[in-house]
């Protein structure tokens, strides 16, 4: 077998697998497109093929260049080394690549977006991990036949590498030939003959992004991520000059002179003694609004934080600061939005901020925060008790055997260890914050076998439901439940029908306020985590300095909130739904009629009106922690 013959080889092989994959993720997200089969044809869908056929090609093309050169050298200075490189060189790159490709399938069913260089923050603690794909079978689907495809690829490129031989002739025709192999990978590199080499954006042609994101090759989407995010280790955010954003957002925030160098600080002030009740902040993992039958569930999946909802202070347009655990914690707790991809609790130097804990440690109250698994994941060991949170509950503080799955202990042993400790701190003479970060609604998932349900997924939400209830129940019956306020709201929400280039059910979320003798009501503002913890101060009636980016519900009203769906930028208010990434506007939609017509040129004031509004903040939110202005 000749030189060119065995790249042909590789090349076909190559783009089956990809191809395969690609097919694989069409077929899983099939409900999204059959929810957008008014925009959808068949030729859309064979479009989407072609030009996944076209970057796959790319990929192959910068992966077989390097080992191609080394064979071509071979073939004139027969040094079988270069024959070792190259085929350990192809297996391990084109193993990465197809390992990448399967992972993709996984990660956009979760996060309804292609796998980037976001996704490696979770590569510093590998055995969660790892723990979370072989203890979820749904994973499984992907990852066993990524290790079939391997073991196949192993055996065909060494039957093909041993039935490999020099090219014969004289050495013109050898370097004509070879001339010629390198001028077909350069065209499949390239992607084109005209213009310029295929980029990220040639993608994004049709209507839907789903079918967009479905032409382009994981590998490909990974690499521009990684070049993106030097580019912005590199140059600062620039959405907009910075001092033209500051003024903006204290307009917004009506702050006319800023009590300290952060330039949105502002005093609030009560005429009332301090109201001083403990608060019970419980994040509810993945507890997305649509779960609810409030908001149109039939399923029967949260009885208890339905019936909790209508008892309470509800907030039925909440939106969470983004769709991983720590932009909840970060939000709920620090008022302070998630800007694009950034991980704001990690990072050599960990940032204070003058939020909910901070205030009420102030305030001579008791700090606790209550997780499920290890102190190392998402850096909560070393970012919460720096930010105002003294006690601190991990897995290494639970019995071994209560020790569920990788995520550590469930919600009824979480929900029963913390009530022991507040117990404790109750039996003192301060006031405590207790938070509990509930994991069940998490997979892999834990569920005891009393809990019914059609599947896994509806069990899980069933069962930290039913966690949430007993926790409730036996609260009651404690001398403190009288005078504490609990706050449930999600963390974040979850994946669901997509119609716009993000799920908006990954952060429309429930949140509530509880209490003995509360008057139920409904508030229906547009509203963010960031906005809990003034209103939260509002029935605490604490006067105090707010340095955030939060409003007071009870008495504000903001006229957009924006969230982050990892290199994504939202805002919204309740009609209009804005989206942009670092370099433009990707869209603006009338979300509430399920338009799918993107009105960014149809509507220019609305959209100018919404992207300084979306802009001005994030740009502020850089510039004071650039400074660190955020716990002056």
């Amino acid at each position: 077998m000749d030189l060119i013959k065995m790249i042909l080889k590789i090349y076909t092989f190559s783009v089956i697998i990809f191809g395969l994959f690609r097919a694989s993720l069409y077929f899983l997200q099939r409900l999204d497109v059959v929810n957008n089969t008014n925009i959808i044809t068949s030729g859309d869908l064979i479009s989407s093929f072609i030009w996944g056929l076209r970057f796959d090609l790319l990929v192959t093309g910068f992966i077989v260049i390097f080992p191609v050169i080394l064979l071509i050298i071979y073939e004139f200075s027969h040094k079988l080394f270069l024959i070792k490189i190259a085929f350990w060189w192809l297996f391990f790159v084109f193993g990465l690549a197809f390992m990448l490709t399967a992972a993709n399938v996984v990660y956009y069913h979760k996060f309804y977006q292609p796998v980037t260089i976001k996704a490696l923050e979770w590569f510093d603690r590998p055995a969660i991990v790892f723990g979370m794909i072989f203890q979820e079978p749904r994973y499984w689907f992907m990852f066993v036949p990524f290790f079939i495809i391997l073991f196949v690829f192993y055996r065909k490129l060494k039957k093909w590498f041993n039935k490999y031989q020099p090219e014969t002739g004289s050495v013109k025709k050898k370097i004509l030939t070879f001339l010629m192999l390198l001028l077909l990978i350069f065209i499949s590199i390239r992607g084109r003959l005209a213009h310029a080499p295929l980029r990220l954006e040639d993608a994004f042609t049709l209507h839907d992004n789903f079918l967009n994101d479905l032409k382009l090759n994981p590998v490909f989407i990974f690499e521009k991520s990684y070049e993106a995010y030097l580019k912005d280790r590199l140059r600062p955010l620039k959405l907009m000059p910075p001092k033209q954003a500051v003024k903006f957002v204290q307009n917004s925030l009506q702050i006319n002179q800023p009590v300290n160098p952060n330039p949105i600080s502002r005093q609030v002030h009560f005429d009332t003694l301090p109201n001083r009740k403990n608060v019970v902040l419980v994040l509810m993992e993945s507890m997305a609004a649509w779960k609810m039958a409030y908001f149109g569930n039939t399923e029967k999946r949260t009885p208890y934080l339905d019936s909790l909802f209508k008892q309470s202070i509800a907030f039925t347009n909440m939106y969470s600061n983004g769709i991983h655990t720590f932009a909840g914690i970060y939000g709920v707790n620090y008022a302070y939005p998630e800007i694009f991809d950034k991980h704001p609790l990690k990072g050599a130097d960990i940032a204070i901020y003058n939020g909910l804990p901070q205030i009420l440690k102030s305030n001579g109250y008791q700090t606790a925060f209550f997780v499920s698994h290890d102190s190392d994941f998402d850096n909560l060991g070393r970012f919460l008790p720096m930010n105002a949170y003294s006690h601190m509950y991990f897995e290494r503080d639970y019995p071994k055997d209560s020790v569920r799955t990788i995520w550590g202990v469930d919600d009824h042993f979480l929900f029963n260890f913390a009530l022991k400790k507040i117990d404790k701190m109750a039996a003192g003479e301060q006031n405590f914050l207790a938070t509990v970060l509930t994991i069940s609604d998490h997979g892999p998932f834990y569920i005891p076998d009393f809990i019914k349900g059609e599947t896994d997924r509806i069990r899980a939400t069933r069962f930290a439901d039913w966690a949430r209830a007993d926790f409730m129940h036996k609260a009651a019956t404690r001398p403190w439940f009288k005078n504490t306020i609990f706050l449930f709201v999600a963390d974040h929400g979850e994946g669901h029908n997509r119609r716009y280039p993000i799920p908006l059910t990954y952060n429309h979320i429930p949140a509530l306020i509880y209490y003995q003798g509360v008057q139920p009501r409904i508030i229906d503002k547009i509203s963010g985590q960031i906005d809990l913890f003034p209103t939260l101060m509002h029935l605490l009636k604490f006067d105090y300095t707010n340095s955030t980016f939060g409003i007071d519900l009870f008495s504000d009203s903001r006229p957009y909130i924006y969230f982050n769906h990892d290199k994504i930028e939202a805002l919204i208010d309740k009609t209009h739904l804005l989206l942009i990434d670092k370099q433009k506007t990707l869209g603006l939609y009338h979300y509430k009629d399920g338009d799918l017509t993107d009105y960014k040129a149809i509507e220019p004031v609305k959209r100018n009106e919404m992207e300084t509004y979306l802009k001005a903040h994030l740009q502020t939110v850089k510039y004071i922690l650039d400074h660190n202005l955020q716990y002056k």
